[in-house]
């Protein structure tokens, strides 16, 4: 982290979000392959960690070999949040921030409780770093 950069949030997806994948592996249980399948995605879940600094939006990933990518705030064009039916059961919504980047289009915090503030939070973040770095959203 950068001197000066401070977290403003931390956290990582419920996993309630692969609870239909989790039903079905159970279902077909019997067959002892779906347990392994149930596992891994329940480990890739549990070892995803979002960030988000006063700079940047950082999205970790992997159970053995880790993978970070970041994310520069004053490159955000916009945060939306979807909730399928299945998140709104359990209070949570995925956040949709989409990025001023022709080869990456958008990244996903899932299935995260208080969704809402989490994404005012993320963009009065933005904003603030916009007019730290004099970017014009229309740049």
């Amino acid at each position: 982290m950068v001197e000066g950069e401070i977290t403003i949030w931390e956290g990582r997806p419920s996993p309630a979000k692969d609870m239909g994948y989790h039903l079905l592996c159970l279902v077909l249980s019997p067959l002892i392959v779906p347990l392994g399948f149930m596992l891994r995605r329940y480990l890739d879940t549990r070892f995803q960690l979002y960030g988000i600094t006063s700079e940047r939006l950082r999205v970790t990933t992997g159970i053995l070999t880790k993978d970070m990518r970041e994310l520069e705030l004053y490159r955000v064009k916009e945060t939306s949040i979807h909730q399928p039916f299945y998140l709104r059961v359990f209070g949570l919504a995925d956040v949709v921030v989409t990025i001023a980047d022709p080869e990456k289009t958008s990244i996903v915090i899932h299935a995260i409780p208080r969704a809402n503030e989490l994404r005012e939070t993320l963009r009065e973040c933005v904003e603030t770093m916009r007019d730290r770095k004099h970017v014009n959203e229309a740049a």
